[in-house]
């Protein structure tokens, strides 16, 4: 047990001529067994004349921490002309089973000569901490319960319908833009119409035409030109896969759309051509190259789809 001693009562005016007087010591606990954790009060009280100096000790541990001091409190009970009666009060607990004996708590008094005296409590006191018995005789293990399972809410469904259709939301959303990235077509902003398939390719070829590129020598490049102008049209117009056929195969496709034969031939003998120029280095006459755009604007012209005009006619 370690001991701080303070004085609590202050040092009185004494007599010489007083007499020294006994000084009663008493230690209590209030219950002598607890349970593990379980708190008691312990106490001295002292009855000593008021004219003498005394001291209480303070207590930081007892049985090296076995019993824990949780607080501590010292209280005037009783005070007449002489004597006063005074009570120091421990709060303990322990958390390991056993039985531990209270030491004898020191009490000291300054005697009116001088003297100071170490009185002890003549009670022998001890405390008892039991623990709480097991019967493994008759333990049955139980198993893990199972999750309590509560009932859906209102707001747990709108919850999750909510997220089920920010979801779909956004699917139709990406789908849309990207129908509309794969057509080319502005996303922001509403696009222009496009020119019909007939329009798109006349003006190309009105293009060509005033580049002059076969009157310097690009002979090559004027009717490959020419060609995809055409072959775009036909992709455009009738579907028809043209940008990847070679000009039989061309040919044969636009057998099916009853084009006239006289138109059918014209642009036979421009493929031929135009075959020759890019494979076999031919140089074609004047006329041929003259007549080159005026056989697709013909054609073109010719087989544009009907259009209807103000008055309703075709």
């Amino acid at each position: 047990m370690q001991l701080r001693f303070f004085w609590i009562i202050a040092l009185l005016l004494t007599a010489q001529s007083l007499c020294a007087q006994d000084v009663v010591l008493k230690a209590e606990i209030d219950r002598d067994s607890i349970m593990i954790g379980e708190q008691v009060q312990w106490s001295l009280k002292a009855t000593v004349d008021k004219q003498l100096p005394t001291a209480f000790p303070s207590i930081d541990s007892v049985n090296n921490g076995l019993i824990e001091i949780l607080s501590a409190r010292l209280d005037t009970l009783q005070e007449t002309a002489s004597n006063i009666t005074v009570q120091a009060n421990w709060t303990i607990t322990s958390f390991d089973a056993g039985i531990y004996p209270l030491p004898r708590v020191p009490f000291l008094v300054r005697r009116t000569n001088g003297q100071v005296d170490t009185l002890y409590s003549e009670q022998d006191l001890q405390l008892k901490v039991k623990t709480v018995a097991i019967d493994t005789t008759t333990f049955e293990a139980f198993d893990i319960k199972a999750p309590i399972k509560y009932p859906v809410t209102l707001e747990e469904i709108l919850f999750y319908v909510g997220i089920g259709l920010a979801v779909l939301v956004i699917i139709v959303l990406i789908v849309y833009l990207m129908s509309k990235w794969k057509r080319k077509e502005s996303i922001f902003f509403k696009s222009k119409p496009k020119d019909p398939p007939y329009v798109t390719a006349l003006r190309e070829l009105e293009k060509i035409k005033a580049e002059k590129l076969w009157q310097n020598n690009k002979v090559k490049i004027y009717y490959t030109r020419i060609t995809d102008v055409l072959r775009v049209y036909l992709e455009e117009q009738y579907n028809v896969q043209a940008m990847e056929q070679t000009s039989e195969e061309i040919l044969q496709s636009l057998q099916t759309l009853k084009i006239p034969e006289e138109l059918m031939n014209k642009l036979r003998e421009l493929l031929n051509v135009a075959d020759l120029v890019k494979f076999a280095k031919y140089q074609p006459e004047q006329n041929e190259n003259e007549g080159a755009i005026s056989i697709v604007s013909d054609f073109v012209y010719n087989t544009r789809p009907n259009e209807v005009t103000s008055d309703g006619r075709e």
